[in-house]
């Protein structure tokens, strides 16, 4: 018996049993809900909100966690694995063209002569193959070929497609921690970030405290802790609290009419407009006094006059053409001893260099010039009246006002025209 064929046949078998090509993909599928997932840190924060009426200001505490809140999507999944043989339709087809071939041959065998090929002997004396022979050995081989290819390619057919496997999958597709669980804060309170010693801590029993506006004029801080822990507090509410210390130092100010008249216009011009923003404060009496300031700016025939109305500038060097300030005033000049007396000097246009050393105010800075600190009023709507950092070597060209009070400084006050940081 012939062993070679049943070789390759077992050979076919054993390629077409192989591993085959594998991919493997992932496809989301419908959406079945969505839920948040909300977890505490561990971390406590304190944040204070501000609520003012004349004449008092409130300071209301609240203590939240620090959560982290998930946003999750709950889906289908399907897993699909695809299965492969690119050599499968080639072995199909060559199969199948080589078996046909080879059994056509082995069929036809009787159509072939079987007389030997007399035109042909080898060495031994024997004639060649006859037709039939030759027909049979080609058959044959092309079906020991064609059948194994075919059986290969037929199995890996079947072998080739797709599986699909469903499961639930869950993603997060938001997070962000945020405060959670607020209730009002306890403890002892301190005042931070003031000039001087700060004001006596207070103990805060249902996260509320009361100040009236004698109290927040002789106090001076920038923010609050709770056990030690900074309260956080918006610029809306900072804000509201600097105007609110404002007006308790302007408004405990009497107004005398005999003095107004002989006040300066642009002095009386600054302290209008500090009074005007006390109008932002609920039931601050702000009527009276814009009253008599009003009736002075009339006796002087400025009541509709604005600071606006100056010459207008644009630049430091157009400030110096348009003013001619008098006196260059720095910290080791001559004229720095006539700002000793700024009564004298009411309405005279000066240059004057030094370094800030704080705001004040929203609009008042405090600028140092050798051993004499001077208030100068910062316009809010000019471009140039930046938050100039603390520390800075500025210059600037203003016009004397005279002597102020304010808080526990008195300083001579300098309305600036135009104000820049120095080389």
């Amino acid at each position: 018996m012939n062993w070679k064929p049943w070789v390759a046949g077992v050979a076919a078998l054993a390629v077409g049993c192989a591993p085959m090509q594998t991919e493997r993909r992932v496809e989301r599928g419908p959406l079945l809900r969505t839920y948040s997932k909300e977890s505490v840190l561990g971390q406590r924060q304190v944040a204070a909100t501000v609520e003012a009426r004349w004449p008092k200001v409130t300071l209301r505490l609240v203590s939240s966690d620090v959560c982290r809140n998930e946003q999750h999507e709950e889906y289908v999944e399907n897993v699909i694995i695809e299965r492969y043989e690119p050599s499968a339709a080639p072995a199909i087809s060559g199969g199948t063209a080589n078996a046909a071939i080879g059994a056509g041959l082995l069929l036809a065998r009787p159509l072939f002569s079987n007389e030997p090929d007399r035109d042909s002997i080898d060495r031994e004396g024997r004639y060649g193959a006859s037709s039939r022979k030759i027909a049979t050995g080609w058959g044959v081989a092309l079906v020991a070929l064609g059948v194994p290819a075919l059986v290969t390619g037929l199995i890996q057919s079947l072998r080739a497609g797709e599986e699909t496997q469903t499961r639930k999958a869950d993603t997060v597709v938001s997070l962000r921690e945020e405060s959670c669980h607020p209730q009002p804060a306890t403890g002892t309170l301190e005042f931070a970030g003031g000039q001087g010693a700060p004001p006596e801590p207070r103990t805060l029993t249902d996260g509320t405290l009361e100040l009236t506006a004698e109290e927040v004029r002789g106090m001076s801080f920038a923010g609050v802790l709770v056990d030690g822990e900074p309260a956080a507090i918006s610029e809306e509410d900072q804000e509201l609290l600097a105007t609110f210390r404002l007006c308790g130092r302007v408004l405990a100010e009497p107004l005398d009419p005999t003095a107004l008249a002989k006040e300066d216009v642009g002095h009386l011009q600054v302290l209008r407009r500090r009074l005007a923003e006390c109008k932002a404060i609920p039931g601050a009496p702000v009527d009276e006094p814009l009253k008599l300031l009003d009736a002075a700016l009339a006796a002087h025939g400025n009541r509709a006059q604005p600071l606006e109305d100056k010459p207008s500038v644009n630049s430091f060097e157009e400030a110096v053409a348009a003013y001619k300030p008098s006196l260059n005033i720095t910290a080791n000049s001559e004229d720095l001893e006539k700002l000793r007396r700024p009564e004298a000097l009411r309405g005279q246009a000066v240059l004057l260099r030094g370094v800030l050393e704080r705001r004040e105010e929203q609009n008042i800075a405090l600028v140092q010039v050798g051993d004499i600190q001077v208030l100068v009023f910062l316009e809010p709507d000019r471009l140039w009246a930046a938050d100039f950092p603390k520390g800075s070597r500025v210059e600037l060209v203003g016009v004397v006002m005279g002597q102020q009070q304010l808080g526990d400084v008195e300083a001579p006050l300098v309305r600036g025209i135009w104000m820049r940081t120095a080389l």
